[in-house]
């Protein structure tokens, strides 16, 4: 028998030895980037065991050999032992289908043993099999980590490959030491690979960065700069990918967004419910960022011609504000944080709300973006021009400079201090939420607002505001608030609940209510747009489990119609709660001869967050797009008013400089004359002209899309 003969087989190992990354991971990370709710889905296959989880991935996820990092040195000393006429068995706690290829790639392997869904062939399983086929100690092991301790006990020699000093030392423990190949070893390879398939090849760790970024440019941080960048950021992850690839790299950035921008649900002081409404609306509203992604991707940038490179950021920012608008209609709409609002403090150049809406701001910032976008490309295609980029942002930049010095114009134009005034006082109760639900304590926290209320009469206003869940339910509440407004011969708007009484059926409603100085009540509004699971369950009739996911018993009904409030020497318009976010709202309830838009809201379910500030921010814009004064009455902050142009006046703050704290704001709003009082606005007069525009720009470019690649 010749020295061949007696050589013993030997036996490698793939994940970190004969690779220098891992298959399970890599198949994770390549699944994850694919589909990232597949999460859900790979935890329930880890609590089946290890084996049954790399048979799901294999059967999932395939992975081009030739695409891996092989160990070039171990390899090249492989081929030298199988010419040598040694037999090698590739054995793997990987799955078979994952091995298989792997070692047909290679070709240097007599057998391929690994797992299979079952059985995890690693440690002591792979000894047990290795031993019952060749006998103990009649097989070298090649191996890299402190798993493959228990193999090398059992074998004949240890070679050990890509593995550390501790391993090298203990290796030499368990058995003979063979060759070794840990020259450029590094513990952090496969986390380097995994975080490279998972976030950088996918594009995921740019879009969660620029839906971070985006955040920020929302109050209470406001670095508005932010949102002029952050559309191209998210582009950019989502380069060179097509399809569902891009929609998952804007909807990580969606996601990462809202996230961090809704944070404040978590203040709910309810269990269970913060955390399920925030996964669960921001899952949601990120969607409409992935449809972005995936909208621009089928128009591939091309710098064929400068014109064609304008069409494309045109059409791009047109999406945009389409999807901006269906995510403020679609299943009643939450049109929180469109991008425009992020400028709601450069006020001049808000002025083109009056005509466009918010979303004319929108797309002003998009349009910008992509052109910067553009300029990147052109420079990096073109690194030998060096003002390659000015074409591509001129066009963009005349506009934003002309409609701000219009701005300018605007407000300069229209800022004639009035003939006349009205003297409003705004109590901020900062009730605690839980207090409000405490039927126990109604009686005296009412007491406590007409004490406040009752003080701050000397400063004789015309207008008292109470916001909305101030006042509570019990018997006789109604004529105590008629005889407080007699008594200080003032006007009362406050929030409060309504019935109306049918052989069927009892609605409740959400209102808000006027009561005269004589202390009759002059005007009824009842709330159009309810909270969803604040304020009503949607499908609760045909889905009953859902009552367990919110605190609400049972739903209010929505009104059917906007209602001006009447007083002696004013006209307003109630909003509830967030009513002042929808566009539409605050349009219908907007008037001709209206005085000012008046909100009523509590925003005291979050605490003392930026909530009320972005809410804040929102309410700009209704001020802007209706030229009308919006007067804010919160329960804990943000409390003041807006002028016709968007600007924020007398926000009340406590001695210590804080807008969520107790007190009232005493607020002088201008009254203009009947013959003085402005046109109505051209967003008033013809509603979302320019966001349905973009709307139909954007179909007519899908559809146009879809023939080319018909053709």
């Amino acid at each position: 028998m010749t020295h061949l003969d007696t050589k013993p087989v030997l036996v490698v190992d793939l994940d970190g030895t004969l690779i220098r990354t891992d298959m399970m991971w890599e198949s994770l990370a390549r699944l994850l980037r694919r589909n990232p709710f597949a999460i859900f889905q790979i935890l329930l296959w880890w609590t089946r065991g290890r084996a049954k989880l790399k048979q799901k991935l294999a059967a999932r996820v395939q992975i081009d050999p030739g695409t891996l990092p092989y160990h070039e040195k171990f390899c090249a000393w492989l081929r030298t032992e199988k010419n040598s006429g040694r037999k090698i068995i590739l054995a793997t706690a990987s799955d078979l289908q994952m091995a298989q290829p792997i070692a047909e790639h290679i070709g240097l392997f007599d057998e391929v043993l690994a797992s299979d869904g079952k059985i995890n062939l690693r440690s002591e399983n792979k000894l047990r099999a290795l031993t019952e086929k060749f006998g103990e100690r009649n097989f070298d092991y090649a191996g890299n980590s402190t798993a493959d301790f228990a193999v090398w006990r059992g074998a004949r020699q240890a070679v050990v490959v890509n593995a550390s000093h501790a391993v090298l030392r203990e290796a030499a423990n368990c058995t003979a030491l063979g060759p070794t190949f840990c020259e450029g070893y590094s513990p952090l390879a496969i986390a380097k690979s995994v975080y490279t398939e998972l976030f950088w090849r996918s594009g995921y760790l740019v879009a969660i960065l620029a839906g971070l970024l985006l955040a920020s440019a929302f109050p209470k941080f406001s670095l508005a700069g932010f949102a002029w960048i952050c559309p191209a950021l998210i582009l950019f992850a989502a380069r060179g990918k097509n399809g569902a690839d891009a929609f998952r790299a804007g909807y990580a950035g969606g996601l990462a967004f809202w996230l961090a921008s809704l944070y404040w649900l978590l203040y709910m002081p309810v269990a269970g419910l913060p955390i399920l409404g925030w996964l669960a609306l921001s899952a949601y509203v990120a969607l409409f960022s992935g449809g972005w992604t995936w909208f621009v991707s089928r128009f591939q940038f091309s710098n064929s011609s400068w014109l064609s490179r304008l069409r494309w950021t045109l059409t791009g920012a047109a999406a945009w504000v389409a999807l901006e608008l269906l995510r403020g209609w679609l299943f009643s709409g939450f049109p929180w944080s469109f991008l425009g609002v992020s400028q709601y403090q450069l006020v001049p150049l808000i002025q083109i709300a009056a005509v466009t809406g918010v979303y004319g701001v929108s797309f002003l910032v998009v349009w910008f973006s992509l052109a910067i976008y553009s300029a990147a490309e052109m420079i990096f295609s073109n690194p030998t021009k060096r003002h390659i980029w000015q074409a591509e942002i001129v066009l963009p930049m005349i506009v934003i400079v002309l409609l701000f010095v219009g701005g300018l114009f605007q407000i300069n134009r229209t800022s004639i201090a009035p003939e006349k005034t009205l003297r409003v006082v705004a109590v901020q109760p900062s009730i605690p939420q839980t207090l409000i639900w405490s039927a126990s304590e109604d009686e005296k926290r009412f007491s406590e607002l007409l004490a406040v209320s009752q003080r701050a009469m000397t400063n004789r206003p015309d207008l008292l505001l109470w916001p909305e869940s101030a006042v509570p339910m019990f018997d006789g509440v109604y004529n105590l608030i008629s005889q407080f407004a007699q008594s200080n011969r003032v006007a009362i708007i406050f929030n409060g609940d309504d019935a109306e009484f049918h052989p069927a059926a009892t609605n409740y409603f959400n209102s808000a209510f006027l009561v005269l100085p004589n202390g009759k009540c002059a005007g009824v509004y009842h709330k159009q747009k309810l909270v969803i699971f604040g304020e009503y369950i949607p499908l609760v009739r045909w889905l009953p489990f859902l009552k367990w996911f919110t605190p609400i018993t049972d739903g209010w009904t929505p009104g059917d119609q906007s209602v001006v409030f009447a007083g002696e020497e004013f006209s307003a318009a109630p909003l509830v709660c967030f009513e002042d976010v929808f566009p539409g709202v605050a349009r219908k309830s907007s008037a001709h001869g209206l005085d000012f838009l008046v909100n009523l809201t509590n925003d005291g379910w979050f605490g003392e967050s930026a909530e009320q500030w972005q809410h804040l921010a929102n309410s700009v814009f209704r001020a802007v797009e209706n030229s009308l004064p919006l007067v804010r009455c919160a329960n804990n902050g943000v409390t003041g008013w807006i002028d016709a142009h968007g600007r924020a006046q007398e926000i009340f703050r406590d001695a210590a400089g804080s807008e969520y704290a107790t007190g009232v704001q005493l607020m002088e709003i201008p009254l203009q004359a009947e013959t003085e009082k402005s046109a109505s606005t051209y967003y008033h007069r013809h509603g979302d002209v320019f966001g349905f525009t973009c709307v139909a720009i954007t179909a007519v470019s899908l559809l146009t899309s879809r023939r080319q690649r018909q053709r």
